[in-house]
């Protein structure tokens, strides 16, 4: 969604061309196109990917507000790069990109915002895999955000995160363990409370149905800590505990599911906050209906935290419909529909929004390339004067090596 991040996507991948019996098929973007992917730059062992984009926005509420909306002009410039190995064993991809965002009459909105993620595969023998991946990252939250606060300048926030995984498997049956950290370190003024670091400890353990096929269970843990209590003086620290009963399965050579459903029973520190027990899940199915379509079909239910009123954390549920289209070889088409409900619990408030969006992306040759974005936002709160409308138009150019 090019408006939603003012101009910023991924470069696509290359990656094995659809249609051809007996291979894997590939969703529209990310399929090789001769003579229009970038070739990258040879690094001997690596392969480096860079690009650059400059967009134009204009966005008729930067506030996100429900009355006196005020519009502006956005300047997006975007450097990003990847990174990969091309070793005969194991794997290293290291994905980075730098945004800045340049309000014309709105200097005070003017944002930084970076990340850089290194991800290592290793290749033990046999069908066992292991994982390590870790992120640094600035980011901003945005305006259409229930956890935005509302204050003259953006909410902003670094990220530290490490995780891992590792499976092992025996014949048909297969286990393992994975684990994450995370610390969300606020620095804008007076948002010291939303500080916070949480620790997720799973055991996968599954059975490998068919070579299609695999099933799961997943018992874990999770603590997660903040460095203050909230405006109200209560601690949102908690211990939580679930399970996830999952399949990986591919219903048709055109049709992949992947889906976990479960709870987590939560146990909060301060007795203000009622322990409770929520349904979770989380999936997504990808349909290959032609050569030319791809359709994305999202599905989530999360347990988080958050900083809003008096709140000990949040249920957030969502869905949405992708649908990928190359109308030419040189022309493609990117349709998402997006639904979410923020529930806030231990509060009365719960928020509705919907986003729709349609990208367009012209390539002109293997360089470089034309993308333009239409979008439009939604929010109805219980809250009085939380609602919202907002519409985003960008225009950008785009060029990858």
């Amino acid at each position: 969604m090019l408006a939603g991040v003012a101009g910023v996507s991924a470069a696509a991948a290359v990656v094995p061309a659809q249609a051809q019996e007996g291979e894997e098929p590939v969703a529209v973007f990310n399929r090789p196109r001769e003579g229009l992917d970038p070739k990258g730059l040879d690094l001997g062992a690596f392969r480096l990917f860079p690009s650059l984009t400059v967009s134009e926005t204009y966005d008729d509420n930067i506030f996100a507000d429900e009355d006196g909306k005020e519009a502006d002009f956005i300047t997006s410039i975007t450097g990003g790069a990847q990174l990969r190995s091309e070793w005969t064993r194991h794997d290293l991809t290291f994905d980075t990109r730098v945004r800045h965002q340049k309000f014309l009459d709105n200097d005070e909105q003017d944002r930084t915002e970076y990340f850089l993620r290194p991800t290592m595969k290793f290749d033990l023998g046999g069908r066992d895999r292991a994982v390590i991946s870790a992120e640094h990252s600035r980011r901003a939250i945005g305006r259409s955000d229930p956890e935005e606060d509302d204050d003259e300048k953006p909410t902003q926030f670094n990220r530290f995160a490490v995780g891992g995984e590792y499976i092992h498997r025996i014949n048909r049956v297969f286990f393992g363990l994975e684990g994450e950290a995370r610390r969300d370190d606020y620095f804008t003024s007076g948002d010291d409370v939303r500080d916070r670091i949480e620790y997720r400890f799973g055991l996968p353990v599954g059975y490998e149905v068919s070579a299609k096929t695999d099933v799961k269970v997943e018992p874990f843990v999770r603590r997660r800590d903040f460095d203050e209590d909230n405006s109200a003086g209560a601690d949102r620290d908690s211990v939580a505990a679930g399970a996830l009963v999952g399949i990986d399965t591919e219903l048709s050579p055109l049709l992949d599911l992947n889906f976990d459903v479960g709870f987590i029973a939560n146990d909060f520190d301060d007795p203000r906050f009622d322990s409770r027990v929520d349904l979770i899940f989380a999936g997504e199915a990808i349909w290959y209906a032609t050569p030319r379509t791809t359709v994305f079909g999202r599905a989530a239910r999360r347990d988080l935290a958050t900083s809003t009123s008096n709140a000990s954390s949040k249920t957030q549920t969502s869905a949405g419909l992708e649908v990928q289209q190359e109308l030419q070889r040189d022309l493609l088409l990117r349709v998402d529909l997006l639904y979410f409900n923020d529930d806030f619990h231990d509060d009365d408030r719960a928020d509705d929004r919907a986003n729709a969006s349609i990208e367009l992306e012209y390539l002109l040759n293997r360089n470089l390339s034309l993308v333009t974005d239409v979008r439009h936002e939604e929010r109805w709160s219980n809250v009085e004067g939380e609602d919202f409308s907002r519409n985003l138009i960008t225009l950008g150019f785009r060029a990858r090596f």
